[in-house]
Order: C-alpha cells, then sequence, then structure tokens
C-alpha cells in the first residue's frame, strides 16, 4: 500500500526559513556537551526505550527523498530513492539530480557486501563509503545497545548512551504528549564530551505520521551537512 504521508509542498519563503533553521537546528548540536545527566535505574524502562529502535521504522518500506547536500561549502540538491530491507539489514539508494540523471546509486548488505557506482565527478567514492554508508546504517539499520545506560536531563528528555571505543553514542527521546511516549529525536557521537556528528529528527504534525518527515544530518570532521525531506513513504 502507498501512503503519502509525507507530501511537501514547498514555497520559496518556507524554503528560505527551513534553510536557515537547518542551520541553528544542526549547528546547535554539534558543540560542546553540557547537558546535566540523571542516571535512570528503572530496567523497565531502560529496555523498553533500548528496544524501541527496531521498531523506529517498518520491516520492508521504499521512500522518496529530497535532499539538500552542502559539503565543504557548496550546495547540492538531490532526490533519493531509497529501499530498505530492515530484517535483511539490507539497502538500496539512487541519487539523481533535477533532470532525472543518476548520481551514484548504492547496494548494501550490512557486513556482507556492498557495491557503489558512480556517475558524476562530484561526488568521491570515499566520501561515499565513509559518510553515506555510515548515514544510511545510523538512520534506518540502528540496532539496540548491548550494555547502554539510561539518563534524564533537565528537559524531561530520556538520553540511552554507550561507550563504543573512544565515541560515546547516544540516542535522546522526548516525551510526547498525546498519546503519551518517547520518540527518538536525536542521535548524537560525542568525543571527549564533544558532538562530532549528530542526526536530527522532525516529526509532522498528522495524526498518523508516525516516521521522522525532515532529516538533518551534520558531520564535523567530514565537514557536511544533510537536509533530508521525506517526500512519499511507501510501506
Amino acid at each position: 500500500m502507498v501512503t503519502p504521508l509525507f507530501s511537501i509542498c514547498y514555497k520559496k519563503n518556507f524554503f528560505f526559513v527551513l534553510c536557515c533553521a537547518v542551520s541553528i537546528i544542526i549547528g546547535s548540536g554539534c558543540g560542546l556537551y553540557k547537558t546535566r545527566h540523571i542516571k535512570t535505574t528503572d530496567l523497565k524502562l531502560k529496555n523498553d526505550i533500548n528496544d524501541s529502535i527496531i521498531d523506529l521504522y517498518p520491516d520492508r518500506f521504499k521512500a522518496i527523498h529530497r535532499v539538500i547536500l552542502t559539503l565543504s561549502g557548496k550546495n547540492y540538491v538531490l532526490n533519493g530513492y531509497l529501499s530498505v530491507d530492515r530484517p535483511n539489514r539490507e539497502i538500496n539508494l539512487i541519487a539523481q539530480n533535477d533532470l532525472g540523471g543518476i548520481i551514484f546509486d548504492v547496494h548494501f548488505i550490512k557486513n556482507v557486501e556492498t557495491s557503489i557506482r558512480i556517475t558524476a565527478n562530484m561526488i568521491k567514492k570515499k566520501w561515499l563509503e565513509t559518510s553515506v554508508l555510515r548515514d544510511l546504517e545510523t538512520i534506518y539499520l540502528k540496532e539496540p545497545f548491548s550494555s547502554p545506560t539510561l539518563f534524564s536531563d533537565q528537559h524531561g528528555a530520556l538520553i540511552l548512551s554507550e561507550k563504543q571505543g573512544q565515541i560515546t553514542h547516544e540516542l535522546i527521546y522526548k516525551k510526547i504528549n498525546s498519546p503519551e511516549y518517547y520518540q527518538l529525536a536525536e542521535i548524537r557521537h560525542l568525543k571527549n564530551r564533544r558532538c562530532i556528528y549528530a542526526v536530527n529528527l522532525k516529526y509532522g504534525s498528522a495524526h498518523n505520521n508516525l516516521y521522522p518527515e525532515i532529516i538533518f544530518v551534520r558531520d564535523t570532521k567530514m565537514n557536511y551537512t544533510l537536509q533530508i525531506t521525506v517526500q512519499y513513504f511507501m510501506e
């Protein structure tokens, strides 16, 4: 069944305001981390929050994305055609320009095989391997932590945290009042208490809008940002 949950109609003034908001939102998400942590000892709550990542998306789905990529100070506008099979850890992505020409396509099964085809000089294979593959895994194939710690902060959010090597991985859940539950709002990677990578998830206001409508990605080391607007979502 095809459900156009995320059909977006742009106007020039809205687009301008949104782009400004992107800079503010993702810019604020990758600075020195100063939020006060209060450890939560509720084991059931911790396990429920940790396991909820499994149901973040359906097992299998397709989506059409409008993407603004800012890489080393240059902006590129892309259309992304995405197919995800979560049980098999498999993702297909085709990126096109406005005229329909393919810029690159990616197919991978996590820890099994990877295929990348590039048809435009603007994109380097190494960048795709170190950034796009990681972004796709982080957003769509995230798995529960093996041994996390759960914190709350002064704003009422819950923070699920686990250190992996030198990097602390955090999932930030914000409380939604109607209906009352916690919704994943941000994914952060911290090194020496400084955020080096962040994914912000923005949900729409429609009653049946269960999945992120706009996704912001920022990597300070690789010097790029992504603004992903989900135009159609198909289960």
